[in-house]
């Protein structure tokens, strides 16, 4: 089927950007898109248990995924046990100052060596005491006497590949896999000027869904769903005029005007002014009665007060940053769950993966990365993890996106109960605005076609 031309809801987010008072970086002009192939995606994609094994097989197990920040393995001895379905890794901090990506599993009886993220001097089986330094070489083996089959330097504990990137951590469990740089595209290119390996972690909170790991990160790679979903935005935020771009098979990008009204409000009659008291609220944080002056924007006024905020926030300054940075829902995607906002306003990371085995489940995290604030801050937050029954706005750390994301889960039950109804085989997505859903989907199934 040939792809027809996009077409586009005005005003575009080139078009709002050109009307700025400055000029944004270089990657955020312009616009990039792949052919696509398909349509339509059969529902049991999202509900099948074989789905989900072919999955774990064929894709987790060679793909680059990212598993911490840096900042969480500050000193040798500091870990992060990752679970991907069945399989357990323990990423750790070397004496030698190194990442490694271990299987945490004894060599001896197959018993889990940690069971989650902390400090060890070594890594110690709870079982029979087979013990491993954490450069994954042998320490200690029991009663030795009855082991001399053993070979120390061969009993090492197997490795994961490991990559790091703008302060985050990524492990692939294909040794011969392509370097991360090459996998992450243009997503280096792009963010070289956002700084992130400078930020630190403010927040990290996550919680099993009610939902496919595909459901629930499909829920964030569209602007579409805007009015139903979170209707208050409307007033100040482009939706079905959203920019949506992909580059290669692993990243896309969807990128939305803020301080501007949604074209699904039409003419209506509005003001510079009613777009900025409309938006105050959505703001985290206090930015004061704002006043739009004559001749002036809502995007300019909005865009200063939130430089101002961010600067005394982080003891950074945010003045030389353009409008569109400080301002622009600007999110990235890197297959096959790697969500990181850009620019300065939105300091947003998501992750979506399977819950264990099951298809009707997953975990979902949000990051909330800051510039500046590295300064007293001696280690980064522990996870949150919410309970089932627990509201995301129980997470006070997220500030009022708690409310947005709690909108957003209204609906995960649903859409895994509703793909399993009957009826139709097949979910039918639009050509633009779900191009970024489509083009992962078309990734995922050259993965599990090989």
């Amino acid at each position: 089927m040939t792809e027809p031309k996009p077409q586009h809801a005005r005003p575009t987010v080139q078009e709002v950007l050109q009307q700025d008072p400055d000029t944004p970086p270089a990657c955020l002009t312009g616009e990039h898109s792949e052919t696509l192939d398909s349509f339509h995606i059969d529902k049991s994609v999202y509900t099948a248990p074989q789905q989900h094994a072919l999955e774990m097989s064929q894709m987790w197990s060679r793909v680059w995924q990212m598993v911490c920040r840096e900042e969480d393995l500050q000193s040798a001895g500091d870990h992060v046990v990752y679970d991907i379905g069945d399989t357990s890794l323990i990423v750790t901090r070397t004496p030698q100052d190194e990442i490694k990506a271990f299987y945490n599993s004894c060599l001896h009886r197959g018993r889990r060596l940690r069971d989650g993220d902390g400090w060890a001097e070594r890594f110690r089986c709870a079982y029979h005491g087979f013990t491993w330094n954490t450069d994954g070489t042998l320490f200690e083996v029991p009663t030795p006497w009855d082991f001399s089959h053993i070979e120390g330097e061969e009993f090492r504990l197997p490795e994961a590949k490991v990559g790091t990137w703008a302060g985050f951590v990524f492990i692939n469990m294909a040794l011969d896999c392509e370097p991360l740089e090459d996998y992450l595209g243009v997503l280096p290119e792009h963010f070289a000027q956002w700084d992130f390996h400078k930020r630190r972690k403010a927040a990290h909170v996550a919680k099993v869904i009610p939902c496919n790991w595909k459901v629930g990160l499909e829920a964030f790679l569209e602007g579409l769903h805007v009015a139903e979903v979170h209707p208050e935005a409307l007033p100040y935020t482009g939706d079905i005029n959203c920019q949506y771009d992909c580059w290669g098979p692993n990243i896309s990008r969807m990128m939305s005007a803020l301080a501007t009204p949604s074209p699904r409000l039409g003419e209506a009659a509005r003001s510079e002014q009613d777009t900025v008291d409309a938006m105050r609220g959505f703001v985290v944080g206090d930015v004061g009665e704002l006043k739009v002056p004559a001749n002036g924007s809502a995007r300019q006024v909005m865009a200063d007060a939130l430089k101002e905020m961010l600067s005394n926030a982080t003891g950074i300054n945010h003045q030389d940053f353009s409008v569109s940075e400080v301002l622009d829902a600007i999110q990235y995607f890197a297959f096959p769950n790697f969500v990181p906002w850009a620019g300065y306003g939105v300091p947003i990371v998501y992750r979506f993966r399977p819950y264990g085995n099951d298809p009707d489940q997953c975990i979902m995290e949000v990051m909330l990365l800051y510039l500046g604030q590295a300064e007293g801050q001696q280690t980064p937050p522990e996870i949150r993890w919410l309970k089932p029954e627990e509201p995301w706005s129980a997470a006070e750390e997220l500030g009022g996106l708690g409310a947005i994301f709690d909108q957003d889960a209204a609906n995960f039950a649903a859409i895994q109960s509703g793909l399993k109804a009957g009826g139709a085989e097949a979910l039918t997505l639009s050509s633009y605005q779900e191009s970024r859903v489509r083009h992962y989907h078309q990734t995922l199934r050259a993965y599990l076609s090989e």
